[in-house]
């Protein structure tokens, strides 16, 4: 599922650091981070990394070890990054609504981060600051225990497969639109018909969507 998640590769190069700005541990991260970010994980070589830095490829073993090393410290930055949740909102339902908007963003934004930390069994870590952020907006309404946990297993369903549908229609061949004679005669209404042969909106579709969940769950 987590490969639906990858994004085109895209032919901007990503900037160069000088030689003069030194090598550290950080460093390289930051630079291994952002080719995976611009391109996909295939384009993470060593050779590549130190031509982006200015260094030699033995200076980049020298401070991440080997590449499966490096991917190991680029998961957990993401997880790092993941672990920083803001809540907005007054109402439950607004604040509820926020965290998997933010969620859905932070999955779309890095696509083949998100894929690498999946397929090294990091999928559960990587969904547990935003689940115990959505517990503690449930508890204070009064919702916990099971209720709670399929609560979250609901919207956590919502914000995944809505990036993975979307990616999925970014990717694919552009389809036709409904034919018209597909539908039965009983089914007078050529605004929706007409409605369902157009383009898909999957952000204000995922919103209404999740307005219509979170406000099941809360009633």
């Amino acid at each position: 599922m987590w490969h639906c998640l990858g994004a085109g590769v895209s032919e901007a190069a990503p900037a160069r650091v000088g030689r003069e700005h030194g090598i550290s541990r950080e460093l390289v991260v930051s630079a291994a981070l952002r080719l995976v970010e611009e391109y996909d994980v295939s384009a993470l070589t060593m050779r590549r990394l130190a031509t982006e830095l200015g260094t030699a490829v033995t200076a980049i073993y020298w401070h991440v070890g080997n590449r499966d090393a490096l991917l190991d410290l680029m998961v957990d930055q993401l997880l790092a990054d993941m672990r920083e949740v803001s809540v907005k909102g007054r109402t439950p339902r607004t604040r509820i609504e926020s965290l998997c908007v933010q969620w859905r963003q932070e999955l779309w934004d890095h696509p083949h981060l998100i894929a690498i930390a999946h397929e090294r069994g990091k999928t559960a870590a990587m969904f547990q600051p935003m689940q115990a952020a959505l517990a503690k907006e449930l508890h204070a309404v009064g919702i916990t225990g099971r209720a709670a946990a399929a609560s979250i297993r609901m919207l956590q369903l919502h914000v995944v497969s809505s990036v993975v549908i979307a990616r999925t229609a970014e990717r694919g061949p552009v389809t036709d639109g409904t034919d018209p004679n597909a539908w039965p005669v009983l089914t007078d209404d050529p605004e929706l018909i007409a409605a369902l042969g157009g383009p898909v909106d999957y952000v204000e579709t995922f919103r209404t969507a999740l307005t219509a969940l979170v406000d099941r769950i809360l009633r």
